[in-house]
């Protein structure tokens, strides 16, 4: 549910170390952003939320070579985001018939069950 406290937040990470992204992205899967790149989620924080997952995300990068954005999106400027999810030929052409492609959808909205074929 959001709160008029809360607006969209885009949160980017670029880190070399495997092991610190692997838990940058925990941190924001535990703070409720959806994944919608490797290494970008999207959802709804609080200004003090925000600054409570930079803070967490500061802290698991350590001294390591990294980049981090979080970015609040005003509500009218997500209204007219731009979005294209196009696979390669290659990849398409790999994919086995029983293997469903995720699609992410809007933040806040019921996400897709997974279903084992």
């Amino acid at each position: 549910m959001v709160t008029l406290t809360e607006s969209f937040s885009l949160v980017v990470y670029d880190v070399v170390n495997d092991r610190i992204r692997h838990r940058i992205s925990e941190a924001c899967l535990d703070f409720g952003l959806e994944r919608f790149q490797m290494s970008a989620f999207w959802g709804y924080l609080s200004a003090t939320r925000r600054k409570d997952l930079f803070d967490q995300m500061r802290e698991l990068l350590g001294q390591h070579p990294g980049r981090i954005l979080i970015q609040p999106v005003g509500a009218e400027d997500f209204q007219r985001r731009l979005v294209l999810h196009q696979k390669a030929e290659k990849e398409a052409e790999k994919e086995k018939p029983a293997k469903k492609h995720r699609e992410f959808g809007e933040p806040g909205k019921e996400r897709p069950s997974i279903v084992k074929l």
